[in-house]
């Protein structure tokens, strides 16, 4: 019977990663991570050298290594599922060694898998913070190791793993570390020499920061202590809330759950028949099997109102919106902006780059409500922060205005500086312009990017045979369009007069200036 039971929990187990797999593909779409938050990883070691340098930043270079396969949406999803996953099998170990085997490890495993997907509904999430944890969870899980063989020793090696967790995980992960082991030196501690080594123990953990930031590392205070770092732009900053929380701290509550439930490890209740006598029945209710359905139940339940909360599929369909711009799949951009059943500016400045590729923008132009006015053909610079700067790129490389163009590619590069999208922008800026060297300058960053080889090899030909580019007919067309004049950006009518005038054939720019007057 027990084998049988083992055996289905394995299997809800299987179907809970399956699910949580597709739920992660389907709904959540790794993908537009990628394309939000613009992973750039480089294979350079100048570029490890940036994440060694303070704490969290070796599972920081980890992260974005994983992240960068976002852009593959099943398979990102299978990584952030199979990093979960890893996360409730590490806290199922440690609570079946630590107690025995009990009937409540499906939902330990689920628990934690399904915070470790659920954290991703929004698309700011850094993903970091998941492998941060990974890491706290495998330090406490070989400090258990350590302290069953060699429980004395165990004192001295706890401060050496802390520190070592520290440096490659941060503070947040530290104090992890410090609550779950303590719960085990708790639980498996023969004598009551843990009542003096812990305080120790949490006092170190919450001095390491502060010591860390006063004499090693070039790093806030705040960061050191923060589960998120903040850096800018504001816009993009994701700002922690109760799943993150609670996602931080379910390896020490599970564990101080069970020191305090559990006082040794299940066993079998052993009856003994008389001989003629049938075995007492045993109430439904008190079956393994109603435990696991139970279990099933209620993390289905609490995995659907997790997901109904944090998920949001309106600020995913304007992700996905501009997604298709950014893709140039303009009917899929006019088809998703037609669905939103709420205005929103940017599906209002997207869904008029639409029209205007497609050559009904004048036609078309009061088909999606202009509530903003001109601002829904420009975004309004005084008001522009970080996540806009490569959408106002597109719209001037669009124009052929190559200077204001790569002016909001350099913004945008400030805070994502290596995001492969920038970087292409960048490269074919100084393609149109000429710039063979600089093209090839970025050309060379960018082929460090392991996703990026083939672009990289097509444009380098035209750095080494520059005819090759009159061959290209986008970098032809826009050389047409560009202005040669040196002319500072005033306001858009101004830019698109200009434009007009260097080539009367450039019927994007005037499509848009007589949009603007409309």
């Amino acid at each position: 019977m027990k084998f049988k039971i083992l055996n289905l929990q394995n299997l809800f187990i299987l179907l809970t990663v399956l699910v949580l797999w597709g739920i992660t593909a389907i709904k959540i779409e790794p993908l537009m991570h990628y394309h939000f938050q613009q992973m750039g990883f480089l294979t350079s070691f100048e570029f490890f050298k940036n994440y060694s340098v303070y704490p969290g930043g070796l599972s920081d270079y980890l992260a974005e290594f994983i992240s960068q396969f976002f852009s593959f949406n099943f398979f990102g999803s299978f990584l952030i599922v199979a990093v979960a996953s890893l996360q409730g099998l590490i806290a199922v170990d440690l609570v079946t060694r630590l107690v025995g085997k009990g009937r409540m490890a499906y939902s330990i495993f689920a628990l934690v898998a399904l915070f470790g997907v659920m954290v991703l509904c929004d698309y700011r999430y850094p993903y970091y913070a998941s492998i941060r944890l990974l890491s706290a969870f495998v330090f406490t899980w070989a400090y258990y190791f350590i302290n069953k063989k060699y429980p004395k020793q165990s004192l001295f090696c706890w401060p050496v793993l802390a520190l070592l967790l520290f440096y490659l995980a941060g503070g947040p992960a530290l104090f992890v570390y410090t609550l779950s082991t303590t719960a085990i030196l708790i639980y498996t501690a023969k004598t009551k020499t843990w009542m003096k080594v812990i305080p120790v123990f949490l006092l170190f953990a919450g001095i390491v920061p502060y010591l860390g930031y006063k004499f090693l590392f070039q790093q806030s205070l705040g960061n050191l202590y923060r589960i998120i770092t903040v850096k800018p732009p504001e816009l993009l900053a994701y700002s922690t809330f109760y799943q993150l929380i609670a996602y931080y701290t379910l390896l020490p509550l599970i564990l101080f759950l069970f020191l305090f439930l559990v006082k040794s490890p299940e066993k079998e209740e052993v009856i003994k028949l008389k001989k003629g006598k049938a075995a007492p029945k045993v109430s439904f209710y008190k079956k393994p099997y109603f435990s696991l359905y139970l279990q099933v139940a209620v993390v289905a339940l609490l995995g659907g109102f997790l997901f109904m909360q944090s998920h949001s599929t309106f600020k995913k369909n304007i992700l996905k919106i501009e997604y298709f711009a950014e893709t140039e799949q303009w009917i899929k951009v006019i088809k998703m902006a037609e669905e939103i059943d709420i205005y929103d500016f940017r599906a209002n400045f997207q869904i008029n780059r639409a029209y205007a590729h497609l050559g009904q923008l004048p036609e078309r132009l009061f088909d999606y409500p202009q509530i903003l006015g001109v601002n829904g053909l420009f975004y309004d610079n005084s008001n522009i922060n970080g996540s806009f700067t490569m959408p106002n790129s597109d719209l001037y490389f669009d124009l052929g205005f190559m200077s204001e163009s790569q002016r909001w590619a350099f913004e945008g590069q400030t805070l994502m500086p290596n995001s492969p999208r920038i970087l292409k922008r960048l490269i074919m800026i100084n393609l149109i312009n000429r710039k063979y060297q600089l093209a090839g300058e970025f050309l060379s960053v960018l082929d460090q990017n392991m996703l990026c080889h083939d672009w990289v090899s097509k444009y380098q030909k035209y750095v080494s045979d520059t005819t090759l580019t009159n061959t290209d007919p986008l970098i032809r067309e826009k050389r047409r369009f560009n202005p040669q004049t040196n002319y500072v950006h005033i306001e858009p009518l101004e830019d698109l007069k200009l434009l007009f005038d260097t080539n009367k054939e450039n019927s994007f720019a005037y499509n848009y200036g007589s949009s603007q007057k409309c």
